[in-house]
């Protein structure tokens, strides 16, 4: 059986643009983030979807409600799709939580597998979830678009590329963003078809990796 699994990073939010942590927090999305959305649903009415799931965070819905109205589908949501928890640091930018938490935040950067925000939720239980939604997905009929956030397709990335969650922070997903993942007889890989990097739509993290770590180099070494 084969199906094709469309990974969608909701819009643009205010926090996004100011660089604060988000999280289990629910931002709005910013007209930027709307157009965004407007733009990849243009794109998707191309590829015939058979359903659209969604995180029920307000950014995702909204994100996936421009993308239905265009498609003419309806949105079913589903809480394993909600983005990981970041506890205290929600709300933060990156410098509020080095003057507070600069051991922690160091750790995370270097080994985000290994600890967690203060009330926040561990890489291996939203691995746990995200490995639940792509066992199910598989099982279903296809094109199937998922309209989450970057913790959750960040994670689906790893397990497609069979690496460890060591390497979290080194998948970068751009708001707005698309990233194609592809089941046949219960193999799980990235998509790499006719859509592959189209008008800058995809994520380009998923197809170069090594690219992503040279940009995170600087984060990672802060």
């Amino acid at each position: 059986m084969e199906t094709i699994l469309f990974l969608l990073r909701h819009g643009e939010t205010e926090w996004n643009r100011s660089g604060r942590y988000q999280g289990r927090s629910d931002p709005e999305l910013t007209p930027n983030g709307e157009t965004q959305a407007r733009r990849v649903a243009e794109h998707l009415a191309r590829l015939n979807l058979a359903a659209i799931v969604v995180s029920p965070l307000r950014r995702a819905y909204v994100t996936a409600s421009i993308v239905a109205e265009r498609l003419g589908l309806p949105i079913t949501t589903d809480e394993r799709l909600v983005e990981m928890g970041y506890g205290d640091w929600e709300g933060l930018q990156q410098a509020e939580i080095k003057t507070r938490w600069p051991e922690l935040l160091r750790r995370w950067k270097k080994a985000p597998d290994e600890v967690a925000p203060p009330g926040g939720e561990p890489l291996s239980d939203l691995q746990r979830r995200v490995r639940s939604f792509l066992q199910d997905t598989a099982a279903g009929p296809g094109p199937i678009l998922a309209v989450t956030h970057a913790g959750v397709i960040r994670t689906a990335v790893l397990e497609a590329r069979r690496e460890p969650l060591g390497k979290f922070r080194q998948v970068q997903i751009a708001n707005g963003s698309l990233t194609a993942i592809h089941w046949q007889d219960g193999r799980l890989s990235l998509a790499d078809g006719p859509w592959g990097g189209e008008d800058g739509i995809y994520s380009r993290s998923c197809t170069d990796p090594e690219r992503s770590r040279n940009q995170l180099k600087d984060d990672l070494s802060a």
